[in-house]
């Protein structure tokens, strides 16, 4: 059975199990020392199945960049999960100084795939799984009590338009959505497939 090659980008100290980690910083769970804002990443092209980006794109200076190398060293059908701050809640968003941006789910929705409304701004392709905005981190280390967060997940969460309201008007009533959650898929245009090997 062939093994599941998988990258968690921006690690720090808990990285993904069995994944390789990517930092900036020379850590114990690090395998590829590497500043995400240079590009290109030392990694071939076509590398990965999973590539995992929790809480750090929010900390890139060019997420456009960014996310074309992870179409770069992503396999075809390659798996993306992203968490991140939410727009919505400045307490996640600027309370890090470091922080240079929330994510929305437009995004995600208008951006990052060549059928989107601004794709010419990109030259990667990704099909969007899932989106979920949830009220408190998943981390769970928050005051606001579970049945109110749960509450308020379910709902935002009932389908795109439920989203898109809470984005546009909900989030501003209740207080912000902390984080956000995006699962993509790489989706390889054929010229793509055949990249040469860096």
């Amino acid at each position: 059975m062939r093994k599941i090659k998988a990258l968690d980008i921006g690690c720090g100290l808990s990285k993904i199990p069995n994944a390789d980690g990517m930092d900036v910083l020379p850590l114990p769970t690090v395998q590829i020392v590497h500043d995400a804002n240079k590009f290109p990443y030392p990694i071939k092209t076509n590398t990965y199945d999973k590539i995992y980006c929790y809480h750090i794109l929010e900390h890139v200076d060019d997420l456009i960049k960014v996310m074309n190398e992870i179409y770069r060293i992503g396999k075809n059908n390659c798996k993306v999960y992203i968490r991140g701050p939410h727009c919505s809640c400045n307490s996640t968003v600027w309370i890090d100084p470091t922080h240079k941006r929330g994510l929305s789910i437009r995004m995600f929705t208008d951006y990052f795939s060549q059928d989107s409304k601004w794709s010419f701004y990109t030259t990667s392709n990704f099909a969007l799984d899932e989106i979920k905005l949830n009220y408190v981190t998943t981390d769970n280390n928050s005051r606001i009590p579970r049945l109110i967060s749960t509450t308020l997940t379910y709902i935002a969460n009932l389908n795109r338009t439920s989203q898109e309201l809470c984005e546009r008007l909900w989030s501003y009533w209740f207080g912000g959505f902390e984080e956000i959650e995006v699962k993509l898929t790489v989706k390889k245009q054929q010229k793509d497939l055949g990249f040469k090997k860096r």
